[in-house]
């Protein structure tokens, strides 16, 4: 169990060129990793595109060569071992680190390669982060993207594992794993169609919005969790007319007239300015607090794409002063 040939092996074989071409991460560590993350080998296999038992194979390699369990069979699945999270660990930094060797090389040809992985909430992306893009890619085309929409804790979570390099969440919760680069007060306000009746009255209260259809993100979105939070604290049962996963949705019922809803304002800052919607303050302190918080992995080096993808973002998003 465990020489120090074995492990050295190990070591070596975790950085081979593996299924995935330009990968240098190897099967083994892919493979873990999908395991890990599913929590399921038939999950992580559907996601590989292989069969169940070659993914069964290479973690049964891998705890051939650790000398230990890595996980736990279960009845609907499987779970880490102590092990297992102590790989999990050393996997991410595995391919941070190779993450970072091609971003070192890519600085040698002076930002002409490079690839920057975004996680972001949806909200953020048609009238933020495709400005943000477009605008970086035309002074330096040859640097790649890749865009993945989540929920908050999501993004949260793929940046802690590695997954991703920057995130866009909203109202994320401190996190001594993760550095805000940049966060944003963006209240959350009502928003209506113009014309609405709500926005002829001089005041406004939750108990006032929930006597009207009103639209609610699903349960794993921040936004969501607030608003309960506060229907909550003033004993208010609210029945949502709508309940959706998608703020694209939701803009668009409201901007119809059916629906109202409580959104932050930069999301919505084109059909604000072009009169489509309308939005008004209202007196919730936790709603005054809100945030779009930019994120990356706390001490972690960033690759000169990412570097300066970030800093692209912090000039154009900051506000003056």
């Amino acid at each position: 169990m465990g020489s120090v040939a074995t492990r050295a092996n190990f070591c070596t074989s975790c950085c081979v060129a593996g299924n995935g071409g330009d990968e240098m991460e190897s099967a083994l560590i892919r493979y873990f990793r999908e395991v890990y993350r599913c929590g399921s080998i038939r999950e992580a296999s559907a996601n590989l595109n292989v069969a169940p038992s070659a993914v069964s194979r290479q973690i049964m390699k891998l705890e051939d060569q650790l000398g230990v369990a890595l996980f736990e069979r279960r009845p609907r699945g499987v779970a880490p071992t102590e092990a297992g999270e102590v790989l999990a660990r050393f996997a991410r930094d595995v391919q941070l680190d190779i993450t970072r060797l091609h971003g070192e090389i890519d600085a040698i040809n002076g930002l002409r390669r490079g690839h920057v992985r975004l996680l972001s909430t949806e909200g953020l992306v048609s009238h933020v982060l495709t400005g943000l893009v477009a605008a970086f890619s035309a002074r330096y085309p040859g640097i790649g993207f890749s865009l993945t929409i989540t929920g908050t804790a999501g993004i949260a979570e793929g940046i802690k594992a590695g997954e991703a390099d920057i995130g866009f969440a909203f109202d994320a919760e401190p996190d001594p794993q993760l550095d805000f680069a940049l966060q944003i007060r963006d209240p959350l306000c009502l928003v209506t169609a113009p014309g609405h009746p709500l926005l002829a009255r001089e005041t406004l209260t939750m108990a006032d919005l929930a006597a009207f259809p009103f639209g609610l993100p699903q349960s794993s979105f921040a936004i969501r969790r607030l608003i309960d939070a506060e229907f909550r604290r003033e004993r208010i049962a609210l029945q949502p007319a709508m309940e959706t996963n998608s703020i694209e949705a939701l803009r668009g019922l409201v901007r119809s007239g059916m629906l109202i809803a409580c959104l932050p304002s930069l999301p919505i800052r084109g059909e604000l300015d072009a009169g489509l919607l309308v939005s008004r303050p209202l007196p919730v302190e936790s709603f005054k607090l809100t945030t779009h918080d930019i994120c990356v992995l706390a001490n972690r080096p960033l690759p000169p794409a990412v570097a300066a993808f970030l800093t692209h973002t912090r000039q154009t998003l900051a506000p003056p002063g």
